[in-house]
């Protein structure tokens, strides 16, 4: 039997769910959860890690359904969830792995994705290692890491570059050609 709510917009359903009708929720769902498995999966490449994220980020959307605020879309309130679980997971487990896929990355010559595990590099700041981990593992703007830092944008650029710059002079053993 269809959902009674599946013609229904994301504001209206979302009224309808934090008032305790499950079906609303149901339609919020098939909506969105190949997007956030795709998106985690994307990042999590354990299967029972990815798994039990996905899982807590739908127990805690549940949980936190009554500050929804309808002027943002819906998916990006589901994806700002999902980050804010991802990153409560890597923070938690201490072993970080950030993959650098663009002409940024490591080594200027490698093809594949480098994985590096950022929280063993002592040479780099604690700002260049967080700024790093929003750019390549949550794939913020930079003004975005900027909010989040608080710095300007310019700076995010800047902690991002000079992180890279000694993470390469690290792995080639000397300073940058």
């Amino acid at each position: 039997m269809a959902n009674p709510f599946s013609h229904l917009d994301d504001i209206r359903l979302m009224k309808l769910y934090v008032e305790g009708d499950e079906r609303a929720f149901e339609v919020i769902y098939e909506r969105y959860n190949k997007q956030i498995y795709s998106y985690l999966s994307k990042r999590v490449f354990d299967q029972s890690t990815l798994e039990d994220i996905y899982q807590e980020v739908f127990i805690k959307f549940h949980r936190s359904k009554e500050i929804y605020d309808p002027k943002h879309p819906l998916i990006k309130w589901v994806y700002v969830i999902s980050k804010s679980v991802l990153l409560d997971y890597f923070k938690r487990k201490k072993d970080v792995f950030v993959e650098l896929k663009d002409q940024q990355a490591i080594f200027d010559t490698a093809k594949d994705v480098e994985t590096i595990d950022l929280d063993s590099q002592s040479n780099l700041s604690e700002k260049e290692r967080e700024a790093i981990k929003l750019r390549y593992l949550s794939e913020e703007e930079f003004s975005e890491i900027s909010e989040i830092l608080q710095t300007s944008e310019a700076n995010s650029r800047k902690l991002v570059s000079r992180g890279l710059k000694k993470l390469r002079e690290s792995f080639s053993g000397g300073k940058d050609a």
